[in-house]
Order: C-alpha cells, then structure tokens, then sequence
C-alpha cells in the first residue's frame, strides 16, 4: 500500500508516543524555570523496549477463540472494577456481556440511529439529574462522570463511526457535530479529541479524505475554543495560554515519566498493585512526586511503574498484536472500520491521559471484534 493508505495504521500510535516525548522533552527547555532539559539512560532504554516489542507485536496474527475473549474481558472487569464498586462490579460485568452480543449480533451497525439517540438521551439526562452544565460550572465535571454518562458517551461514539460509514453526504456529518455540541457541554476535552479523532479515522478509511480535512479543521477551531472558555472558568489564576497550558501538561506528563523509569531502573518485576485499581494517578503521585494528586504519567507509565521491564514490554506486545489484528480485517469487511476508528483514537489520546488498567480491556476487545465480524 502506498503510504497515505496506512496513514492510520497502528504504527500512528507508536509514532504518536515518540513525538510526545519529544514534545514533552523539549518542553523541559521551554519551562526551564520548571525543569531541566536532560532525559535519563533508563527513559531512553524503556522507550527502545517499548518500540522494539511493539515491531515484534505486529508479526504476530493469533487465532484465540471467542468464549476466551470474552471471558477474558468480563474477568477484566471484575479485576479492576471490584475494588472501587464492590458488588455492583458485577452490574458492570453484565454491561460488558451485553455490548459483546450487541457486537457479535452487529447490532451497532444495523441500529446505529437508535443507539445514537438512546447514548444521546443519556447524556442529556445525566445534565439534567445534576442539574448543571459543567462547561459553565468546571468544579462539577467530577460529578458528571455517572455511569449513565459513562454508558450515553460510549453508545455516542460507537453509533457516530456507523453514522459516518453509512450515511451519505451531507447527512452523515450530523451525527460528529452533535456529538460534539453535546461533549463540549460537560467541558471533557478528552471525549471531544476521541470523538474528533475517531470520526478523522473513520473518514479517511472510508476514502472520505476531503471530508476529513474539513471535519478535522471545525474540530480543531472548537477544540481551541473550548481550551480558551475551559481556562477562563476554571478557578486557578493560570499565567499560561491555553497552548502553553497544553503544552506545560504534555511536559508534566513526560517529566512524570521519566521519573517513573529513573525510579523504577531496570527492575523485571514488580507488585503488579495497580491491576486491581480503577484509576492509578493518585498511586503513582504519592510514591513519585511524594503528594496526592490524579496525574498522568503516558500509557506507559503505570506499566513500568507496576512491573518493570516484563510488564511494560508484555503490555506493548499485547496493544501492537490487538491493533493490528483488526486493522488487518479492515480490508476484508469495511464494518470493522467504525471499531477501529473508535479503538485506535483511545489509544492515540491515552498516550497522554494513561488510563491504565482500564485501557488493558481494549486488548482483548479488540481481539473479539477482529475475530467475531470475520466468521
């Protein structure tokens, strides 16, 4: 294939992870008053281990069997969500049953209208019940993150690819611009970046290059807008613009990262502590920075932290062969498109937000999406 053909192969996330850290580095020159401009000899060894097991990833073609893919994903559910929920972990098992039957059926693909107004209905109910638009008020965005937002959000993004991929133009376009007024209202930059990214992915694979570019611009325009609105409301007195605010984060979370790797050394294992946790950047805060604070550390930042050298490089080999299983159906069925659009933008903007373990599930679930949609 010719290169603007793979464009967003899995490689983009790989490409994408080194740019960061470059950005992140010379961030350090830019914040000089903040941090020193150097990078250690193990920031540099875990990076190559990353890039090196990530190659050797997309070699790999598994065959693994439905019914284990799917135990594979509930049993993940319980693990990372038993701790934080109790029992009702098991309310969250029998969701995730529900959208594996919901793909095995297709019934995202035949239903996508529904589905898109149901995850919509959803969300504005969500607004509703907490009585305020988080956009305006910042300090209630935490409040928001219910799971009937959380299960709204994720029909919205799956039904809106579908959209894309079936509707003719114009009419196809409705579905990202509503999703995008309705992700600005809760001020979550980061939905509104996955949805902008998936919908950018799902464009161009369907040969839709033109549209991507427009789509991609009003997309930027608004993502910029909302940074300048989201800077202005929230309550901290910030010297920063919102690029260099943008900027500054990517620089924090590269400078967390590289503190991981000088912490943790060439260590092979760990206390793999963080596999029952739902969310890591208060763990990783306390023991790096010695406070207690949600920080992000890249994606793969809680793996080194967790376990090393074997982790980190399992973690790598495991999210290279999942991408590039699906991506290599892609050409044998265009309905995988929408999944992997979804799948890949995740894990474009977990790059930065490190959502780890949680982002563990996508592994598996895309393995079952690559293998339930080729029978």
């Amino acid at each position: 294939m010719k290169f603007k053909d793979e464009l967003f192969s899995p490689y983009i996330f790989l490409i994408g992870f080194i740019i960061f850290c470059i950005i992140g580095l010379i961030g350090r020159l830019y914040f000089y008053e903040y941090y020193s401009f150097n990078i250690s000899l193990y920031t540099l060894s875990y990076i190559l281990l990353i890039s090196v097991f990530f190659v050797i990833g997309s070699r790999f073609n598994p065959n693994i069997k439905e019914n284990i893919l799917a135990g594979a994903i509930v049993f993940l559910v319980l693990l990372f969500s038993f701790k934080r929920f109790g029992y009702f972990s098991i309310v969250l098992s029998i969701l995730a049953l529900l959208i594996i039957y919901m793909i095995k059926k297709n019934i995202f693909s035949r239903y996508y209208k529904e589905i898109y107004f149901m995850g919509s209905l959803f969300c504005i109910i969500n607004l509703v019940i907490i009585a305020k638009v988080p956009l305006l008020v910042p300090e209630t965005r935490e409040l928001s993150l219910t799971p009937l937002f959380v299960l709204g959000y994720s029909f919205v993004l799956i039904s809106n690819n579908f959209g894309l991929l079936k509707e003719k133009y114009p009419f196809n376009l409705i579905f990202p611009f509503i999703s995008l007024i309705l992700f600005a209202l809760y001020g979550f930059r980061t939905y509104i970046v996955i949805l902008i990214l998936s919908s950018i992915v799902t464009l161009y694979l369907t040969d839709k290059k033109q549209k991507t570019v427009y789509f991609g611009l009003i997309g930027l325009i608004l993502t910029i807008a909302l940074g300048y609105i989201t800077v202005l409301l929230l309550p901290q007195n910030w010297k920063l613009d919102p690029f260099e605010l943008l900027w500054y984060r990517f620089t924090f979370t590269f400078d967390v990262f590289d503190k991981i790797c000088t912490t943790v050394r060439f260590n092979l294992f760990g206390d793999y502590s963080l596999l029952t946790e739902t969310t890591t950047g208060y763990i990783i805060s306390q023991k790096i920075l010695n406070y207690s604070h949600n920080i992000t550390s890249t994606i793969f930042g809680p793996p080194i932290y967790d376990g090393g050298i074997v982790e980190v490089c399992i973690f790598s080999l495991f999210i290279s062969i999942s991408l590039f299983k699906l991506y290599g159906e892609l050409k044998n069925n265009n309905i995988l498109i929408p999944y992997y659009g979804l799948i890949i933008s995740i894990f474009l903007v977990s790059i930065e937000i490190s959502p780890y373990p949680l982002i563990l599930l996508l592994i598996p679930l895309s393995l079952y999406i690559a293998r339930t949609n080729t029978n």
